[in-house]
């Protein structure tokens, strides 16, 4: 490690010190609305040092360290991690960068940072104002970046792996889950990365989102050689069999949309289409 981090005479940013910023910002974020966290017992409002040390997968130590101050080689990874975890604004992200390693975000490199930064508490509401309908906000490379209570009922592995297409083609239990896996889901999903690789040819998320699935699953490289392309699944009707239903088949209608401020986000919401399932 490091001397602590010290402002630079050309910084844009002027005022409260990284640690300051870090422990007030840790400390506004209710870790209640964060799935997977414990919260019984606590003290204190806020994050621990220990609650954003395992939510942006690093150690206590190495947390720590940052929020004292400690100018070290923290990585774009981690800082976008970091700021994911505390909800920052863009303005925010910036400062953290500025005051973690002396220079601003790329933010062309990282488009789904930026997207995180824009799914903010109207959105949030947005979502859970869907319920009972499972409802999430997903970046171009379909992390989940917030969702509802209902999702998370009846995906539960939203709150760990918050990928929708890894979890598709690299989970076994998606393919017993997403009825008629590879007609239904499997082949529009691939069409869709297809279709938003073409879009987005230098955004490495989707590039690596890409090779995982295609190294990981091999019935997806056999589909991958249609060379299908989907724009979006909304208005779909696909069925599921979850955990959460018992095992019974349930039809559902996506509606998939863009709020109008972003081309980098995209609201799914599952609702349950009785026509088409089995209501019984």
């Amino acid at each position: 490690m490091d001397s602590p981090a010290e402002p630079n005479e050309g910084d844009e940013l002027s005022g409260e010190s990284l640690p300051e910023l870090l422990r007030s910002w840790r400390m506004r974020t209710d870790p209640r609305t964060i799935s997977g966290l414990a919260t019984s017992g606590r003290r204190g409002k806020g994050l621990t040092q220990r609650d954003v040390a395992h939510l942006t997968e690093v150690s206590e130590r190495w947390y720590g360290s940052l929020e004292r101050g400690t100018r070290a080689g923290y990585s774009a990874d981690f800082l976008d991690r970091l700021s994911s975890v505390l909800r920052l604004s863009r303005a925010e992200r910036h400062a953290l960068y500025l005051r973690a390693v002396g220079r601003p975000p790329a933010l062309a490199a990282v488009p789904e940072a930026d997207a995180a930064a824009e799914a903010d508490e109207v959105l949030q509401e947005f979502l859970d104002n869907q319920a009972p309908n499972p409802a999430f906000v997903a970046d171009v490379a379909w992390n989940m970046i917030v969702y509802n209570q209902p999702l998370v009922d009846w995906f539960p592995w939203a709150a760990h792996q918050a990928n929708q297409m890894r979890w598709a083609f690299l989970s076994p239990e998606a393919r017993e889950q997403l009825v008629n896996w590879e007609h239904d889901w499997a082949r529009p999903f691939l069409g869709q990365i297809r279709y938003e690789r073409a879009r987005h040819p230098g955004n490495e998320a989707l590039r690596e989102l890409e090779r995982d699935i295609l190294e990981g699953s091999p019935p997806a490289r056999e589909m991958w050689d249609r060379r299908e392309m989907v724009e979006h699944p909304d208005g779909d009707v696909r069925r599921l069999a979850l955990p959460y239903h018992r095992g019974r088949e349930v039809a559902v209608r996506i509606v998939a949309l863009r709020p109008m401020r972003s081309d980098r986000l995209r609201v799914i919401v599952l609702m349950e289409d009785r026509r088409g399932g089995d209501s019984t």
